[in-house]
């Protein structure tokens, strides 16, 4: 009996174990599997996210890019006040060339997405962009590597052996039933950089904005877009000294945005664009630099005006000559609303973290001993009490040719002037007028031409092996009130010049995917 018991005993636990072994096995019933469904409604290398009829787009690219330039003497903008009835003002912060980066070279990462989604309404869809960017040296000053059809060109310059390692948001909004909001390429835009590698004068504005656009038919559209005015904004300038100092002007805050609209067509020949904007212009001249004033800041004097911007393009598409072919041009004019001609603000001549005018787009030309400002604004504050506005204007025009389906050649330039009034150019009447013992350095006019050309070899699809080559002329004004040649000389600097050249060499690879 007491055997019995013991096999019983061994028997049963032995069907436990064997039970609990059992339970740890895998069953041969699968679990469903949800496959990808490609979504062929929006395009090639859309897919179904599973579970929804969401369409998505996944992509980014890789860019690599190095350059040369050359490296002469540059003056930038700031100088000592001259003294009433001497032409005496120095330049504060000369660089030497021999402290220019000669070569320079560049790295982007894109990443971005696509998400659209079909509704009784329309189409939904939200769109992300970001790039990150590392980069070193200044050969990319006045100038960068877009990728194609995106402007983004971050800039170094300032100080010698610069660096830059920054992401930025690109662009990120949601479109819904005409409707636009977010971060977006600006309504007013039409060539914005689309050939070569070479940043070009007009307009290419990455801005926040709410936009309505209504398609008529037939490729006519229009579209009304309020537009955030940083984005767009240059700075404020001054020509003022007070017998107790140098007031400082600065921007004021915003009040309204940039009212943008434009009428489009497109058709099988191309497509034509009329822009136009509305610029608040709101700015002060402050007593911070002046003394024997209450502490604090006071505000001496304000401009709250508007600007204008105009703009007109077309784009051939002249596959009669080859497949792919394509010719852009532009004009551009601008009134106290700089940044609408010079160019791209993803550039970021006045920096990438914080700024508060953002919209400044192409530095003048820095490469050469040119005594020029480093960027334009969209008033300068004179002893007549106001601000003047500067005035300017830009043509652009850009050719691409397929020799075969893989190699194709560009051809870009533009001519760019700005202009400023009498009584910011010369200010020694208005300081006479005010009894001041001197005076800033008069703002000066600028003229400049850039033409590049480049060969892009693209062996396996969406993949670019390029070289460009880009020439700029720079012709500044002579400043009044800057110290004679021999006064400059004396003090360890050059002359004055008033012609600048940039002569440049790239070379750039970009991977799309």
């Amino acid at each position: 009996m007491k055997m019995r018991h013991v096999l019983l005993a061994s028997a049963a636990a032995l069907s436990v174990v064997s039970s609990a072994r059992a339970a740890d096995l895998p069953t041969r019933k699968a679990a469903p599997v949800n496959y990808v469904k490609v979504c062929d409604a929006y395009g090639d290398r859309f897919f179904y996210i599973p579970g929804t009829d969401t369409c998505l787009r996944i992509g980014g690219a890789v860019l690599a890019a190095t350059a040369i330039s050359n490296t002469p003497t540059s003056v930038w903008a700031g100088y000592t006040p001259s003294a009433m009835g001497l032409g005496s003002a120095l330049p504060v912060a000369p660089v030497l060339g021999d402290l220019r980066d000669a070569t320079s070279m560049l790295a982007v990462g894109r990443i971005e997405a696509d998400a659209r989604t079909m509704t009784q309404w329309g189409t939904l869809r939200t769109f992300v962009r970001v790039d990150s960017v590392f980069g070193s040296g200044q050969v990319f000053a006045t100038g960068g590597f877009p990728l194609p059809q995106a402007g983004m060109a971050p800039l170094w310059g300032g100080t010698p052996f610069a660096a830059r390692d920054t992401t930025t948001l690109d662009k990120g909004f949601i479109q819904f039933a005409g409707l636009t909001m977010g971060r977006i390429q600006s309504m007013f835009d039409f060539y914005a950089d689309s050939v070569g590698f070479t940043l070009l004068r007009g307009s290419n504005q990455t801005v926040d904005a709410l936009s309505y656009t209504a398609a008529f038919g037939g490729g006519l559209s229009a579209t009304l877009s309020a537009e955030d005015s940083v984005s767009h904004r240059g700075p404020i300038g001054s020509v003022v000294m007070f017998p107790n100092g140098v007031p400082t002007a600065q921007l004021n805050g915003t009040r309204i945005p940039d009212i943008v609209a434009n009428l489009r067509i497109d058709q099988a020949w191309g497509a034509a664009q009329l822009s136009g904007a509305m610029h608040q212009v709101r700015g002060g001249l402050y007593s911070a630099g002046l003394t024997g004033v209450p502490p604090g800041i006071a505000e001496i004097a304000n401009t709250n005006g508007m600007g204008f911007a105009l703009q007109g393009g077309v784009k051939f598409k002249l596959d009669m000559l080859s497949p792919g072919d394509v010719l852009w041009l532009q004009a551009t004019y601008a009134n106290g609303a700089i940044g609408y001609v010079t160019g791209d603000n993803l550039a970021y001549v006045n920096g990438v973290g914080t700024s508060t005018n953002y919209g400044v787009g192409v530095a003048r030309v820095s490469s050469g001993n040119g005594w020029n400002l480093a960027v334009d604004s969209d008033c300068v504050f004179t002893y007549s009490g106001g601000c003047s506005k500067s005035s300017a204007f830009a043509f652009t025009g850009a050719l691409r040719h397929f020799w075969t389906p893989t190699l194709s050649s560009t051809l870009s330039g533009s001519y760019y002037q700005v202009r400023y009034g009498d009584n910011a150019v010369n200010p020694i009447p208005g300081a006479m007028a005010w009894n001041s013992p001197g005076y800033r350095v008069g703002q000066t006019n600028y003229k400049e031409i850039t033409a590049a050309t480049g060969l892009i070899w693209s062996p396996v699809k969406s993949f670019e092996i390029g070289a460009e080559f880009e020439y700029q002329h720079g012709i500044t004004s002579r400043p009044i009130g800057l110290a004679p040649d021999a006064a400059l000389i004396a003090a360890g600097m050059p002359a004055y010049k008033g012609q600048a050249d940039l002569f440049r060499g790239s070379l750039r690879m970009v991977r799309s995917f």
